[in-house]
C-alpha cells in the first residue's frame, strides 16, 4: 500500500478507498486481500475498546474489566472515573435515578461479561 516510484497515481489509502479503488489497488498489486485484512486487524487492534471514561459519583477508580475478545484482544475497559460533578456542575439538583444505582447496573454487566468470557 505503498505508491510507486514513478507513479502519476496518488498513494492509495485503504480507510478512503471505495470497493472501486480497492479492487484497483489490488490488480495494480499496491494491496493484497491479505495485506488488507492485516491493516484491518491491526486497527481494530489499535482502537480496541471504551473511546471515553464513565462517570461516576465519587470518580474513584473502579476495579479493572475486560470483555469481548475482538481481533484476538479483550477489549479493556477504564478503571479511572470522572466525578459527576465534573460533568455536571447542577447534578446534585438532579430529580431522576440516581447514578449508584447506574454505576451499579454497569458494574454487574462488567462481571458478566468477564464470566461470559473466561
Amino acid at each position: 500500500m505503498t505508491e510507486k516510484p514513478g507513479s502519476s497515481r496518488k498513494r492509495f489509502q485503504l480507510e478512503e478507498a471505495t470497493i472501486d479503488e480497492l479492487h484497483e489497488a489490488i490488480r495494480a498489486g499496491e494491496a493484497t486481500c491479505i495485506s488488507v485484512v492485516q491493516h484491518y486487524l491491526a486497527r481494530v487492534r489499535a482502537y480496541n475498546g471504551p473511546a471515553s471514561l464513565l462517570v461516576t459519583e465519587d470518580g474513584a477508580e473502579i476495579p479493572e474489566a475486560t470483555g469481548t475478545v475482538r481481533a484476538g484482544i479483550p477489549i479493556r475497559f477504564p478503571t479511572q472515573t470522572v466525578k459527576i460533578s465534573d460533568v455536571l456542575p447542577y447534578h446534585d439538583k438532579y430529580k431522576g435515578r440516581r447514578l449508584s444505582t447506574v454505576a451499579w447496573k454497569r458494574r454487574r454487566q462488567i462481571r458478566m461479561c468477564n464470566s461470559n468470557t473466561a
